[in-house]
């Protein structure tokens, strides 16, 4: 019984990595002598339940924010937020000027291939590499 509940756990957990997906995964080169950055990403969700975004992490930064933009008396600021929901079949976009990932405190130069983990409210995490791209 006990061996049947485990094979039920890891199939339920393996369909729920298949649901979400990310493209389009790129962090903007640091600026010149800065230590932060912004990361930004499509996030896919082919499942039937609302996926929450609650954290991110990197061994090559010292922390990373989920990020928004807010425009308050005619000025944009940018805000730490606790968590970004992907709809159900659905789709979120991280871009500039909108959510976003808030690289800090980075060790330089960032990886070839930095990878991120993405995890979310349930307790699943997601391993995603990105792209680096010089600031346009």
């Amino acid at each position: 019984m006990r061996w049947i509940l485990m094979m039920m756990a890891l199939i339920s957990s393996s369909s729920w990595a298949d649901t979400i997906t990310v493209s389009d995964a790129v962090i903007r080169e640091p600026i010149p002598g800065r230590s932060m950055s912004a990361a930004f990403m499509t996030v896919h969700n082919a499942g039937e339940q609302v996926r929450s975004l609650v954290s991110a992490k990197a061994d090559w930064a010292g922390s990373i924010e989920l990020h928004t933009h807010t425009h308050q008396d005619g000025v944009m600021r940018m805000r730490e937020v606790p968590a970004v929901e992907i709809p159900a079949k659905g789709q979120q976009a991280f871009a500039s000027g909108g959510y976003h990932l808030m690289l800090m405190q980075l060790n330089l130069p960032l990886p070839a291939k930095p990878m991120i983990e993405l995890c979310f409210a349930d307790g699943e995490c997601l391993q995603q590499v990105f792209s680096v791209e010089a600031m346009r």
